[in-house]
């Protein structure tokens, strides 16, 4: 995650004029008030406590570095666009979880779409891969096969469970579900992932069984 920085305008802009308010109010909700006033400073406070989560969870779902990154500033850029939508007594973090793992599924597919208009016309030879392929890329492999088999809701409930690592009241809050149905969806998932991986890793690896 070295290369992610915050895109400018969260650096850059400032309210016109930002008048002080009583201090009732939680630091966050005051950093979100600020923000939808137009301060960029402010919006990048109120995030920064939550890159390397957001990196995590991008990573999970498009197993790529780059598009990781892009996919976390590109849902920045969203999230202060949307900011709005946010209800303040639900969880920031599933917000913000939730728009970084929609934005690296959608630049996965459009890497892929790209990759096979390159194989189509280029036709490389494929070269053969290492002999051996270390224990831990093989798991996140196939931990990434197995969730990009899961049904999307199924997929988004374990990525936000494992990476961003939400409670199931805000995996429901970021899903537009109950906590119940969140509970079986993590549950589902998981029983799936330790099945797929039972000869790489140990099933308590993979958390808990809700």
């Amino acid at each position: 995650m070295h290369g992610l920085t915050f895109p400018a305008v969260f650096v850059a802009t400032q309210p016109a004029n930002h008048s002080h308010k009583p201090h009732a109010m939680t630091v966050e909700h005051e950093l979100i008030e600020r923000a939808l006033a137009g301060d960029g400073q402010a919006f990048a406070s109120l995030v920064a406590p939550h890159l390397s989560m957001l990196y995590r969870v991008a990573m999970r779902a498009c197993g790529n570095p780059a598009l990781a990154e892009d996919a976390v500033q590109e849902a920045l850029t969203v999230a202060y666009q949307k900011l709005n939508r946010y209800e303040p007594d639900t969880s920031l973090k599933s917000f913000l979880a939730a728009c970084a793992m929609r934005k690296a599924q959608t630049l996965l597919r459009g890497e892929r779409r790209r990759q096979k208009r390159e194989e189509a016309a280029d036709l490389p030879e494929q070269l053969a891969g290492p002999a051996s392929v270390s224990r831990a890329k093989q798991t996140a492999a196939r931990i990434r096969e197995v969730l990009e088999s899961l049904p999307e809701k199924r997929r988004a409930a374990a990525l936000l469970r494992l990476d961003a690592g939400l409670s199931y009241s805000e995996i429901a809050t970021a899903l537009d579900t109950s906590e119940g149905s969140a509970r079986v969806l993590v549950h589902m998932a998981l029983k799936q992932l330790r099945e797929a991986l039972k000869d790489l890793v140990e099933p308590s690896s993979l958390g808990e069984t809700p």
